[in-house]
């Protein structure tokens, strides 16, 4: 039936959700175009070891966070989370927090598509295009297949991550074959990670894996979603944090250890390209150049589908116009939910070129920023939903690590990571604008409207 409310049950199973997970992670776009300015911001050559704190605290947040998945299975994630356990109307500001975050980082990284591609067609074709033309094109094709049936954007999502961390990986490789005489862990020394500035480096670090949740906006297409949500969860984060921890590592061999930090200062955006044709070839250079902008695709890809999710979740919870809840009669995918954000992230791009916006300086340091800081504060409210959701419940097997002191000492540490990134905003976004300092008051009121329209709507629905 078009006008059916219920996602394709039992689509996916453990490696496709782990696929949409790590895509939305962007590993090649997060060693490429993240990994040198959490160096010389940072720790230097410590960075690999705050991998494993980032991985850590999140871990410690999984805990209550799959807890709970045991008991609510919905696309709406963290928004469900938060109405179940802190109440309707807090839930209806993290549904809008929720969209913005979501928003936000798929408009920073289909605006970096576009000039990535344009960059390449040009180099290669010499042809000039408007970047945000062809973000455009690949908002289109991110929304035809957004509407197909799930399980096809898994199979793509995947030979594109696969294809991007081969490529690293084998930089990674060898780089360390050729410095096989000369390796050394120096990395993992607390008088080289504990060097620097700890905050800036931990930031950077935890930005990497956002996306790692949304594990649980696809519980209600997976395939026994109370065990491949918990798995996938833990899969995702662990691969994320190999994957970092590993190629920072081996990245650190390429150079002496008193000398990155300049280097990576002086060219970060070459930095790894550099190291890669020293040690790999131009070809791998070229290879990686065009698995950049498949990278950026496929995180695109699945941060339109999640997206997507959000809007059908909350249209179903009736928080906004109700026909957005509707699947496709075919596919079972949320497509009037697609066609509505496609449209106006359209119209966005329309408008972000015709005012001449830089799509670096301006749409990505601003999105990424505006994205990072929400997902927290979302995290944070999780966290608390979590430790009120099981007080309530009368019968559960969760222990008290499970579901009081793990979510605790989550919501502490993400609770000083918003203080670290609200401090450090324009190191994060890469952008010295002044109205990067104005992304938190945003964030507030776009919150309390959250709030207070659900109060609202409580008033006009009670009886006289």
């Amino acid at each position: 039936m078009s006008n059916s409310t219920g996602l394709r049950k039992n689509t996916l199973g453990l490696f496709s959700l782990v696929f949409f997970v790590v895509a939305a992670a962007s590993p090649l776009t997060g060693v490429v175009g993240g990994l040198p300015v959490a160096m010389f911001t940072g720790n230097g050559g410590g960075i690999p070891v705050i991998y494993i704190m980032a991985c850590a605290i999140l871990m410690i947040f999984s805990v209550g966070y799959i807890a709970m998945s045991r008991h609510v299975s919905d696309a709406g994630a963290f928004y469900t989370y938060i109405s179940k356990g802190l109440g309707e109307n807090w839930g209806a500001s993290a549904s809008v927090l929720a969209l913005i975050a979501y928003f936000s980082v798929q408009t920073a990284v289909v605006a970096m598509l576009g000039f990535f591609s344009q960059l390449f067609v040009e180099q290669h074709l010499g042809v000039h295009i408007p970047w945000w033309a062809l973000s455009m094109l690949f908002v289109v094709i991110a929304w035809v297949l957004g509407i197909k049936r799930v399980e096809v954007g898994g199979k793509l999502l995947g030979v594109l991550m696969v294809a991007e961390v081969a490529i690293v990986l084998l930089t990674d490789v060898m780089l360390l074959i050729k410095k096989s005489g000369d390796l050394n862990l120096s990395s993992f020394e607390p008088s080289v990670f504990m060097q620097g500035n700890l905050g800036i480096a931990f930031m950077f670090s935890i930005a990497s894996f956002i996306g790692f949740e949304s594990t649980a906006i696809y519980a209600e297409e997976c395939r026994d979603p109370h065990k491949t949500v918990p798995r996938a969860t833990i899969c995702a984060l662990l691969l994320i944090t190999v994957f970092f921890c590993f190629t920072s590592w081996a990245l650190v061999q390429a150079y002496d250890i008193d000398q990155l930090v300049d280097i990576a200062r002086k060219d970060p955006g070459n930095f790894v390209f550099d190291i890669t044709r020293q040690y790999v070839g131009q070809w791998a250079v070229d290879t990686m150049s065009v698995l950049l902008i498949t990278s950026l695709f496929a995180a695109a890809m699945a941060f339109h589908n999640n997206i997507s999710r959000y809007i059908f979740s909350i249209s179903r919870d009736g928080l906004i116009w109700k026909e957005l809840c509707a699947t496709h009669p075919t596919n079972g995918t949320p497509h009037k939910a697609s066609h509505v954000h496609s449209v106006i992230l359209l119209m966005m791009l329309v408008g972000m070129g015709s005012i001449d916006l830089d799509p670096m300086a301006q749409i990505f340091a601003f999105g990424s920023a505006i994205a990072t800081l929400s997902i927290l504060v979302l995290q944070v409210g999780v966290s608390a939903a979590v430790i009120l959701f099981f007080r309530r419940l009368e019968h559960h097997n969760n222990s008290a690590w499970q579901v009081f002191w793990a979510p605790l000492l989550a919501m502490t540490a993400m609770s000083i990571t918003i203080i670290l990134v609200i401090n450090n905003l324009q190191i994060l976004s890469g952008s010295d604008s002044k109205l990067v300092q104005l992304i938190p008051w945003f964030i507030a009121v776009c919150s309390a409207a959250g709030y207070v329209m659900s109060v609202k709507r409580k008033g006009r629905t009670l009886p006289a």
